[in-house]
C-alpha cells in the first residue's frame, strides 16, 4: 500500500522561519526558526546556502537585531544576549539576565543598543560602558508586528510607544535616555518611520478608528503638522508602515484612496501625493508585509495580487517614471521583499501548492532565484497533494465568498465523504491557492491536506472582512461582527451539502481565533447546519474581550470598535450580536474546545465563561486545555494532542458508527479504511 502523501507527522515536522533581516555586508540573512516550538536564531550565508546555529540552548528566541559591525543582539528566555563571527564562529555573549525578562533589543546606527526589561526601556553604550533607563513612564510593548524601538537614522534619537494608566503615548528620547516629547493624546499613535535625524512622520487614528492623520513631528523643538488624512466610515483596515525614502523628505505609504491598497509617494514638506501603483488589486502581501525601497532609492519591490487574486508575485516600480516590472513571477505565493545593503539582491518568502513558506533570495533583476532555507521535511510526496480548485459560494446579502475546495485525490465514485469548513483567523487574513504565507494558516493548510488523506473533504473559506479582494470586501462586516461573516462561513457550509462527494448529514465547521468565534457563532446562528464544531482560542463574550483588549491588545480593539462602528453605548445591538453567547440556548451540535492558558490574544477567561454556559444550557461539548501554552499553540506536542483529539471527535460526531467508533482505526461505514482514515 503507498505510503499517504503527507502524515501527521509530516504535518508537525514542518518547519518555518519569521523575521529574516540582512546582515550590514550583505553576507547573511538571519532569522528565527521554528522547529516544532524550538525557536533559534539562525543566519544562512546568501552566496553559499551554509546555514549556521547563532542561538544555544532551549529557550526561545524572540526577536533581534544586527549591530553596525555585524554582530547580533537577540533576546532568548528573557535574557539579552550578543554573538559574534570568530574564527571558532559564532560567539555568544550574555548582556543583561534580570529578574525582569527582556523582550526587545534594537542597535543604533551609532552602535547604541536600546531593550525592553519588565517593560521598562534602557539604554546601553558598550563604549562607555553606560547604562540608562528612558525617562517615560509606564510600559513599553511592540503594538502588533512593529517593533517596539526605533532609532533615528544617525542613532541621536529614539522612538518608542508606552501604556500608562491606561492611556497610550508615542514618545522620542535623546541616546542618553532623557524625554525629548512625548504625544498625551488617548489615541494609539502608530506606525512610524524617522525619516531622518530630527523628523519622525506616524500615524494617530481617530478615537474611533474611522479617520487618522499622518503627521510629522520636529525635533527638538516638538513641532507638529498633519501631512495626510484618511477617513473610512466604516473602520480603517491594516495600518502599513511608512517606508522612509533615503532622501530624508519623502516616504512610500500604503493607502487605499481607490477602494485597494497600493502605493503612494508622499512629500512631507507638500503633502503632495504621488500615485505609484493602482488597479483592482492589492499591493501588498498580507498585513504587516511592507513595500520596500532599494538602498539607492530609485525602485521600490512589493507582493502584488495583480496576476491572480489568489496568489502573491514580487514587483518593482520605479519612482522616477512609476514603470512596473515583474521580480519574481513563479506561481504561488511570493511575500516580504527585503534588499540586501548593497542593492544587489532581494530576499522573499515564497510558498506553493507543494510546499510551506521557504526562505529565497533573487536578483535585483528577477535573475537566480534561489532557495536558501527548505520548509518541509523528507519523505513528503508533494507531487501527490490535491490540488485547491477556487471557488465561489454564496455568501450575506447576495455577496458571493471566495475560496479553495481540498478533495481527497481519488474520491470513490458514489461514496460520500465527511466534510469540514475551515474558517482562518485575523479576520484580515486570507487563504490562498496552496500555503499561505504566514505560519498558523500554512500549518492549516497542512493539515488540511493531511485530513484529505483521511478521506475529509475541506472548503477554506474567504468570509468577508479579510484582504485580497478591495476594502468593499473587507468592511463588508462593519455593523455585522460575527454575523455577516458568519452567514459567509455557513453557507459554505450548505454548499459543501449539494456536493454529490459530501455526506450533507456530515458536515463540520472549525477554526482559531477569529475562526473559533465564527465557528461559536456559527453552531448558534444557525444551529441546523453542522453536525460537529470545532473551536481553537475563539471569542465568546465580545464585551468581555473588548475590555481587556483596550489595555492589553490595543491595535485589535481599535480595528473591532471601528467595524462595531463606535462603542457600546452607540450601537448596543452590533455589540450584543458580536457574542455567540447570547444564543447558547440555541445550540444543537458537540462543540470541541482547545485553549491555551497563557494565550495573550484571547484569554483563558473566554474558555472558562464558554464551558460555564455549556454546562449551564445542558450542551453537547469537550474542553481541553494546555497549561503555558499560546494563543496559537508552540508546541509541537501539544498540536499532536489536539489534533489527535480532533481526528477523534471526527470519527465519534460525523460517522456513522459515532457510539463505537474506535479513533484508532478510523472506522466509516462500517469498515477501517485502507492505511487507517476516512475513506
Amino acid at each position: 500500500m503507498p505510503r499517504p502523501a503527507i502524515t501527521l507527522d509530516d504535518v508537525l515536522a514542518i518547519t518555518f522561519t519569521s523575521a529574516h533581516a540582512w546582515s550590514p555586508d550583505s553576507r547573511w540573512l538571519a532569522f528565527i526558526h521554528d522547529d516544532g516550538g524550538r525557536y533559534t536564531l539562525r543566519a544562512v550565508e546568501a552566496a553559499s546556502d551554509r546555514v549556521a546555529q547563532i542561538s544555544d540552548g532551549e529557550t526561545p528566541v524572540t526577536q533581534f537585531d544586527w549591530a553596525p559591525d555585524g554582530s547580533l543582539a537577540y533576546v532568548q528566555g528573557g535574557r539579552v544576549v550578543t554573538a559574534a563571527l570568530g574564527p571558532g564562529g559564532w560567539a555568544q555573549r550574555t548582556l543583561y539576565e534580570g529578574r525582569a525578562p527582556a523582550s526587545a533589543v534594537a542597535w543604533s546606527p551609532a552602535g547604541v543598543l536600546a531593550y525592553v526589561a519588565g517593560g521598562r526601556p534602557w539604554v546601553l553604550d558598550p563604549a562607555g560602558p553606560s547604562l540608562r533607563e528612558v525617562d517615560v513612564p509606564g510600559r513599553v510593548a511592540a503594538l502588533g508586528h512593529e517593533p517596539a524601538l526605533a532609532w533615528a537614522p544617525d542613532g541621536s534619537a529614539l522612538a518608542l510607544t508606552f501604556e500608562d494608566g491606561g492611556w497610550w503615548d508615542l514618545a522620542t528620547a535623546d541616546a542618553s535616555g532623557r524625554c525629548l516629547w512625548r504625544s498625551r493624546t488617548e489615541n494609539l499613535e502608530g506606525p512610524l518611520a524617522w525619516l531622518r535625524p530630527g523628523r519622525l512622520l506616524f500615524a494617530r487614528p481617530a478615537t474611533s478608528y474611522t479617520a487618522q492623520e499622518w503627521l510629522v513631528l520636529d525635533l527638538p523643538g516638538g513641532r507638529l503638522r498633519v501631512v495626510h488624512r484618511e477617513e473610512e466610515p466604516d473602520g480603517l483596515g491594516a495600518v502599513f508602515a511608512p517606508q522612509p525614502h533615503p532622501d530624508g523628505r519623502h516616504a512610500v505609504m500604503v493607502l487605499r484612496h481607490e477602494g485597494w491598497w497600493h502605493l503612494y509617494l508622499l512629500d512631507t514638506e507638500t503633502g503632495h501625493l504621488q500615485t505609484l501603483t493602482d488597479g483592482s488589486c492589492e499591493d501588498v502581501g498580507h498585513t504587516y508585509d511592507h513595500p520596500r525601497i532599494s538602498p539607492d532609492g530609485r525602485e521600490v519591490v512589493f507582493a502584488t495580487n495583480r496576476v491572480d487574486a489568489g496568489m502573491r508575485h514580487l514587483f518593482s516600480v520605479d519612482l522616477a517614471s512609476a514603470a512596473l516590472r515583474r521580480v519574481v513571477g513563479a506561481a504561488g505565493t511570493s511575500v516580504e521583499p527585503a534588499w540586501s545593503p548593497d542593492g544587489r539582491r532581494i530576499a522573499f518568502k515564497h510558498s506553493t501548492v507543494r510546499h510551506a513558506p521557504e526562505l529565497w533570495v533573487v536578483g535585483r533583476d528577477g535573475d537566480g532565484p534561489r532557495r536558501l532555507v527548505a520548509s518541509m521535511p523528507p519523505g513528503v510526496e508533494a507531487d501527490r497533494f490535491p490540488l485547491p480548485r477556487f471557488t465561489r459560494t454564496p455568501g450575506a446579502a447576495g455577496w458571493e465568498i471566495p475560496g479553495y475546495l481540498l478533495a481527497p485525490r481519488d474520491l470513490e465514485p458514489g461514496r460520500r465523504y465527511p466534510a469540514l469548513v475551515y474558517v482562518h483567523g485575523g479576520g484580515m487574513r486570507q487563504m490562498r491557492e496552496g500555503f499561505p504565507p504566514l505560519e498558523t494558516y500554512a500549518f492549516f493548510y497542512a493539515v488540511s491536506l493531511w485530513l484529505a488523506e483521511q478521506g475529509v473533504v475541506s472548503y477554506l473559506v474567504n468570509y468577508r472582512g479579510g484582504i485580497g479582494y478591495g476594502r468593499t470586501f473587507e468592511q463588508g462586516n462593519a455593523g455585522g461582527l460575527a454575523v455577516l461573516e458568519c452567514e459567509d462561513c455557513v453557507r459554505a457550509g450548505e454548499y459543501l451539502k449539494t456536493l454529490p462527494f459530501v455526506d450533507p448529514a456530515r458536515v463540520g465547521v472549525w477554526g482559531i481565533s477569529y475562526g473559533g468565534w465564527l465557528t461559536l457563532a456559527s453552531l448558534c446562528r444557525f444551529p441546523e447546519t453542522f453536525a460537529l464544531g470545532i473551536n481553537i482560542a475563539g471569542i465568546w463574550d465580545f464585551d468581555r474581550w473588548m475590555a481587556w483588549a483596550k489595555a492589553s491588545y490595543r491595535p485589535a480593539y481599535d480595528y473591532f470598535l471601528g467595524r462595531a462602528r463606535g462603542p457600546r453605548d452607540a450601537h448596543p445591538d452590533v455589540w450584543d450580536a458580536a457574542s455567540p453567547r447570547h444564543l447558547v440556548a440555541r445550540m444543537r451540535a458537540p462543540v470541541v474546545n482547545f485553549h491555551g492558558t497563557k494565550d495573550a490574544a484571547v484569554p483563558f477567561e473566554q474558555m472558562d465563561l464558554l464551558v460555564g454556559d455549556l454546562v449551564a444550557h445542558g450542551k453537547a461539548f469537550e474542553a481541553h486545555y494546555y497549561p503555558d501554552e499560546t494563543h496559537l499553540f508552540t508546541h509541537r506536542a501539544t498540536w499532536r494532542d489536539v489534533l489527535g483529539k480532533v481526528t477523534a471527535a471526527l470519527v465519534r460526531y460525523l460517522g456513522p458508527e459515532r457510539a463505537t467508533a474506535d479513533p484508532a482505526a478510523l472506522l466509516l461505514d462500517g469498515r477501517a479504511a485502507p492505511g487507517g482514515g476516512f475513506y
